[in-house]
């Protein structure tokens, strides 16, 4: 069931306020006055009577972060493979192998670490392309896990790529929408992945789903001839986008398309060139969100995400430059990433209205970090510790729509030893099942 709305008043004082709101700038000493779910005043020198108060003082206040790409059925595969180098050896492990051995209580346990890990950390919501809908049963799983955990998610189920599954998929989302997503007030919103297919995004548009696709250099040759079967348009949203071609730029820009980047996954899976479409975003007018990716390689934390996303734009910038180019990008600065990974990535989500800025009327998604932290202490710039020093240890509180999820670096509601021995059995028996199995999936699904 939806979590409910909670129906106190929080107030918090004191904090050194990152608003993401141009209208509202930063507050060194700021206060968050939270009505139930929502936002209703962001200044200084609040004092109200009735409301829950917590003491900011020493801590940084801001939106909570926006993982825009994040398959969360893999929570428990982290680190399966560290030094994995293409992307057909992550296809073989993980699709091919492992994936269509998932029961729904294996969706359901991974998708709902990969959920409170995710509020451990500070993200606050994410768009998962559920690449392993084998079922409706895989897929309710899926939705329980996060409805459970109480994270912000764009759930976007897809067919599985390899193996046996019930071939119930596109049409279950209309169950879905009916049954599942019924509700505006609740924090899961649904939505298609789906590569180009002109019966699939059809019914996502007739269905008023938003549609995620992977695109790759590889593909720009395509693209012209989707303008007869699948035309783009701003319901799209595109991930990777890497080595495209300036003609494509042109086609997404042109159709109002919303991107984000990966600049890990782009780097170990050696997508195309290997470095992320960040820049070449920027350039042609889009504001990327930013994608952790799967954690089958690495951890899913957004520092680490910004962090890489700042350095391999600022490497890339340098080495034209330093190679004589006529029209060497500018470097990005802090807060340019700081909105992709808050803002921006809650506008790729088609969740700017709700989330990704600290303003009035919004959902009350926030995080404070504990900025009293030896790595943190004497920082001359807020934003720039976020960016440049922050670490999942410093989230001390965490809230999403009014709720608190975390509160003194300790998450709320989670029973970590039950967690930690649900997950333990599930790929327990997960990997005995890959043993077994005569073969791997080496073909995709019909």
């Amino acid at each position: 069931m939806p979590l409910q709305p909670s129906r106190r008043r929080l107030l918090i004082k004191g904090a050194t306020v990152l608003s993401q709101d141009p209208a509202i700038g930063d507050l060194n000493a700021g206060d968050i006055l939270i009505d139930g779910e929502v936002i209703v005043a962001v200044g200084a020198g609040m004092e109200v009577a009735d409301a829950v108060r917590i003491d900011a003082t020493g801590m940084l206040a801001m939106p909570g972060l926006v993982d825009a790409h994040r398959p969360g059925w893999q929570g428990g595969l982290r680190m399966l493979m560290p030094d994995v180098a293409t992307l057909d050896e992550y296809l073989n492990t993980v699709h091919f192998s492992l994936a269509p051995h998932c029961r729904p209580e294996d969706i359901y346990a991974g998708c709902y670490l990969t959920a409170v890990s995710c509020l451990d950390a500070g993200i606050t919501t994410i768009i998962d392309p559920c690449d392993n809908a084998r079922s409706a049963a895989h897929t309710d799983a899926a939705v329980d896990a996060y409805q459970a955990a109480g994270l912000r998610v764009l759930f976007m189920p897809g067919r599985p790529l390899a193996g046996p599954w019930q071939q119930q998929w596109p049409r279950d989302l209309e169950r879905l929408k009916a049954v599942r997503f019924a509700s505006e007030r609740q924090l899961l919103t649904l939505g298609m992945y789906s590569q180009p297919d002109q019966a699939n995004w059809a019914l996502a548009r007739r269905l008023g789903l938003p549609i995620l696709s992977e695109l790759l250099g590889v593909m720009a040759p395509m693209m012209r001839r989707w303008e007869a079967t699948c035309p783009l348009g701003p319901d799209n949203i595109m991930n990777h986008c890497t080595s495209i071609p300036e003609a494509g730029w042109r086609m997404l820009g042109a159709a109002g398309v919303r991107v984000t980047a990966a600049s890990r996954a782009d780097a170990q899976y050696a997508l195309e060139g290997g470095v992320s479409a960040y820049q070449a975003a920027l350039e042609h007018g889009f504001r990327p969100g930013l994608g952790t990716g799967t954690e089958a390689a690495y951890g899913g934390d957004m520092f680490t995400e910004m962090r890489v996303t700042f350095f391999v734009q600022r490497a890339m910038a340098q080495a034209a430059r330093h190679q004589g180019a006529s029209h060497a990008p500018a470097p990005v600065d802090v807060r340019q990433v700081l909105r992709s990974a808050t803002l921006d990535g809650a506008r790729c989500a088609g969740l700017a209205q709700r989330t990704g800025s600290l303003t009035p009327g919004k959902q009350a998604d926030l995080i404070l970090l504990n900025a009293g932290r030896l790595h943190l202490m004497g920082a001359h710039s807020a934003a720039g510790a976020v960016l440049h020093a922050a670490e999942r240890g410093d989230v001390d509180t965490v809230i999403v729509a009014g709720r608190v999820r975390k509160r003194g670096g300790k998450l709320r509601g989670v029973d970590q030893a039950k967690l930690r021995r649900e997950t333990e059995a599930s790929l327990e028996r997960l990997f005995k099942a890959v043993a077994a199995a005569p073969a791997c999936y080496n073909e995709p699904s019909p």
